[in-house]
């Protein structure tokens, strides 16, 4: 939950906190028995009464001088990589829950690192790591894939997704893939075997530097 105190920090510029227009008050998934919520969506409101300036936009764009590009909704181009199943989302309580495996509104962040190429933040993936991947290389006007990081929402994948993830992970030749937190270890170790040597460890609190070569 957010602290909707404001925050003390004397002289400083609000926070920006980009934001998709249409946010739900509450994601969850639906079971045999009914609804599952997870913990509410911090609204606008509560967001602008913690101190933040709220910019609010549906369409790929640039921030923080163009150093980065939050894109606009990630295409579905793969077959195998379908949302969240029985995904849900509250706008309205008296419309109730209505369906949303896709999450349309997810986002990745992109930014161009000198000499290497694209990096790309994914987020958790929700949208599939490949067709996230493949939406950065459109968008980044023909520049080469040089690492995907973030999650990659394979933990509980079936084989089949699995494999057909790392093999198209393969064919767009990124040179470091940093799954996160719920991306599985059974990607990493097949991801590893496929792709020798381009699987780095991603934890909290590390620092990552790059060498000159």
């Amino acid at each position: 939950m957010i602290d909707t105190a404001k925050p003390n920090f004397p002289n400083t510029a609000k926070l920006t906190v980009d934001l998709h227009p249409n946010r739900p008050s509450y994601r969850g998934f639906m079971t045999p028995v009914g609804p599952v919520s997870l913990e509410p969506d911090p609204s606008f409101s509560a967001l602008e009464s913690a101190g933040a300036t709220i910019n609010k936009s549906a369409e790929a764009h640039t921030v923080l001088d163009d150093a980065f590009l939050i894109s606009g909704q990630i295409p579905r181009m793969t077959s195998y990589e379908t949302g969240i199943a029985n995904g849900i989302r509250l706008e309205d309580e008296k419309a109730g829950w209505q369906p949303d495996a896709l999450i349309e509104d997810e986002r990745f962040v992109m930014c161009n690192l000198k000499g290497k190429g694209l990096v790309v933040f994914t987020g958790c993936s929700h949208a599939g790591v490949v067709n996230v991947s493949k939406n950065a290389a459109e968008l980044g006007d023909g520049l080469p894939l040089y690492a995907v990081i973030g999650g990659f929402h394979l933990s509980d994948a079936q084989e089949e997704k699995l494999q057909s993830t790392v093999d198209d992970l393969k064919k767009l030749e990124a040179k470091v893939l940093m799954p996160g937190h719920c991306s599985g270890w059974r990607f990493q170790v097949e991801a590893e075997r496929v792709m020798p040597g381009k699987v780095v460890p991603l934890y909290g609190g590390q620092v990552y530097g790059l060498s000159a070569s």
